[in-house]
């Protein structure tokens, strides 16, 4: 009967729980559900193949319906939460796991708010020293604060996030352990890994990122011919069914349950136990060491030659008694594994899980078996137990205790920004951001004869302690002659943000959306604020310039004169440089006039000035110190105020193509102390 719907439903769970084929699963659970709507039980399994598959959206389309009309399903709320949080609806999905936290156990619910899943050491140690209550709670409010990846919105995604991958743990990760295995512990803290394969579903596809992981972590292992192989598994040895090499009788107490070293039992390479065996069962004399092949790319055969003749393919076998990595080539019995990548966390590591007693309890692999004494063996454990799964997890941990990188809705959106700042009322500095918006990037709408780009920016910093977010937001349109073509190379629509802040250290994060398109940027930097209040002589920010004019749009407006931000810091070659800056606290004489000189220097690093800007702002100032000026220029200047704004404009005919620093030296000639500042810039194409 094609309308009986527990037909499907049973199929969808073959598909799911045996096959784990979800996308399958999928489709046979959302006909289940045609047929049969009102089932919250088989709606929940379908949204559990709809997670698996990240088919989201079928989850706002067939669940969240029903979820609306039957509130109190609550196994439902964090499916239909994972649906609104893919589908950039935050506050939805927040809510709901908020009311799904609040109708479940307290011990369940303590899985969720528990920080020790993923806090450091030195911030559950300033936790537990805490008063219980406000003093506990207010350390976990900055504790969540310090983690939010978007400062630029009052929600903080990070602690959905950590919801989600709570609940994920709960529910993939707990067969026969509580609350889940180690697979749940790395979920917890690091998320979905970048690569994932397993023993019943082998992963082929791999990034050059993961395969630069995998392959690294091979030749640390086991040398530099490994770097032929292709690993579809574990790169990790892990344990097999093959008697080749082994030294263990079935039954010996070591086969299964001694060999899962810990870390620190790890080092603990040989076991004084065990005596050496005689020639004919594996002992020295017949080139064993810890189980292993003395070799391990040992090749078969005679014929020394590295490539087997017929296939071109290595004729070389990794072996290590009955443990062995899993590579393209090899077909061979294994324990149930997983081996997960993460290509950002130090440097890139890979963790292999294995189900030693098949009973779906995933742990970290262990450390291959250790046989005979032996001075050779210690190379071997060294270099093996640096790379056990423990213990990269261990190292992981201390170095990055937790990992989120959400990335942007649709496509990434790039443009220009650049910064700078200067003294504000009230102790207040004034920080003021300069947008360049290139129109190739933005969807631009043709109105009659008029073309129309409308964007939303947005700024915001949070203090060190993140215990104050400051955030601005405007959105604007430009049309007709406003708009640049977009065949015009280099071409910028340049905009400004103000806002004020006081002085410290600051995360700092910009951004810009397209209204039209939905395209979103968004950059991250650390940024010190400087105290101009402090009375002693003071050079503001250097602010580069496209033009500096005696008229024009109000935003761009410094007291008699109109300054435009070039945000790019590039200028084409016969174009000239402008600057503006402001030198606080002048130090008056007996007669109350300041005197003061201004020396600017350009210098060249003599690079090329394309693809370099990253490297200009951390490590070239020793080759501009090095270089000769190209352009220098002296000014003495006096006046009556402690406080003077300059700009000047330096004509480039004389510098060189590529990366340039503007150095600007002022100096208070009655005191005679100065103070330097400088920018660095691109001439020419």
């Amino acid at each position: 009967d094609p309308n009986y719907g527990p037909a499907y439903r049973l199929l969808g769970e073959v598909y799911e729980r045996f096959q784990e084929d979800h996308t399958r699963a999928m489709q046979y659970y959302q006909k289940y559900v045609e047929l049969e709507p009102d089932n919250p039980e088989g709606l929940y399994y379908y949204g559990l193949a709809c997670v698996q598959a990240k088919a989201f959206d079928k989850i706002l389309e067939h669940i969240a319906p029903y979820l609306s009309a039957n509130p109190d399903v609550v196994p439902l709320l964090p499916i239909v939460a994972q649906g609104y949080f893919y589908n950039d609806e935050a506050q939805k999905a927040l809510e709901l796991f908020e009311r799904y936290l609040a109708n479940i156990e307290g011990s369940e619910r303590a899985h969720y708010t528990d920080i020790a899943y993923i806090a450091s050491d030195t911030e559950l140690q300033e936790y537990h020293a805490a008063t219980p209550g406000p003093e506990q709670q207010a350390y976990r409010e900055q504790f969540w604060a310090r983690r939010d990846p978007d400062i630029l919105t009052k929600l903080n995604e990070r602690v959905i996030e950590h919801y989600r991958r709570t609940w994920y743990a709960r529910t993939y990760y707990s067969s026969n352990v509580y609350p889940w295995d180690e697979r749940g512990a790395v979920y917890i803290r690091y998320g979905e890994p970048d690569y994932r394969s397993r023993s019943n579903d082998r992963n082929f596809v791999q990034t050059a990122e993961v395969e630069r992981v995998r392959t690294q972590m091979a030749v640390d292992i086991y040398g530099p011919e490994a770097a032929f192989f292709t690993f579809t598994g574990p790169v990790f040895p892990i344990r097999t069914s093959r008697e080749t090499g082994s030294l263990f009788e079935q039954g010996d107490p070591m086969d299964i349950a001694d060999e899962n070293f810990t870390a620190e039992e790890a080092g603990e390479a040989t076991d004084e136990s065990m005596n050496e065996l005689p020639e004919a069962e594996g002992g020295e004399a017949a080139d064993f060491r810890l189980g292993f092949e003395r070799n391990p790319f040992e090749r078969d055969g005679t014929i020394g030659s590295v490539l087997d003749e017929q296939t071109g393919q290595l004729n070389t076998r990794l072996q290590f008694g009955r443990f062995s990595p899993v590579t393209i080539g090899s077909e061979i019995d294994t324990v149930p594994w997983e081996t997960w990548t993460y290509i950002q966390i130090n440097g890139g590591i890979e963790i292999t899980f294995t189900d030693e007693w098949g009973n779906g309890r995933y742990d970290f692999a262990p450390l291959p078996d250790a046989t005979t004494e032996d001075p050779d063996a210690i190379a071997y454990i060294a270099r093996m137990t640096e790379h056990m799964p423990e213990v990269i997890y261990q190292q992981a941990v201390s170095t990055s205790p937790d990992f989120y990188r959400p990335g942007l809705p649709g496509d990434i959106l790039n443009f220009y920004y650049d910064l700078a700042h200067f003294r504000g009322p009230d102790g207040q500095t004034n920080l003021e951001i300069y947008y360049g918006i290139p129109p190739e990037q933005v969807e631009i709408e043709q109105e009659a004869d008029s073309s129309f780009i409308h964007v939303q920016l947005a700024v915001a910093l949070a203090n060190e302690g993140h215990t104050s977010i400051y955030r601005t937001t405007d959105e604007f349109a430009y049309r007709g002659a406003q708009v640049p073509s977009t065949t015009e190379q280099g071409a910028f629509v340049p905009e400004i943000i103000k806002t004020q802040v006081p002085p410290g250290k600051y995360e700092l994060q910009v951004q810009m959306k397209d209204l039209i398109s939905g395209r979103t940027g968004l950059y991250r930097q650390e940024l010190q604020v400087r105290d101009y209040e402090i009375p002693e002589l003071q050079v503001s920010e250097i602010q580069l310039a496209s033009n500096i004019a005696e008229e024009g749009a109000t935003k761009f407006q410094k007291e008699d004169v109109w300054i435009i931000p070039i945000p790019t810091r590039s200028y084409a070659i016969k174009q000239n440089v402008y600057a503006y800056f402001e030198i606080y606290n002048l130090t008056k004489d007996t007669f109350g006039q300041t005197r003061y000189k201004t020396e600017y220097r350009i210098r060249s690093s003599a690079m090329p000035a394309v693809g370099v800007f990253g490297a200009v702002a951390t490590g070239l100032r020793t080759i501009f110190r090095t270089s000769k000026p190209q352009v220098a220029i002296t000014n003495e200047l006096t006046g009556r105020d402690a406080d003077e704004r300059e700009y000047v404009e330096i004509v480039l005919n004389k510098v060189r193509p590529g990366v340039n620093a503007l150095e600007i030296v002022v100096t208070d000639l009655v005191t005679g102390k100065s103070i330097e500042r400088e920018v660095r810039f691109r001439y020419g194409n």
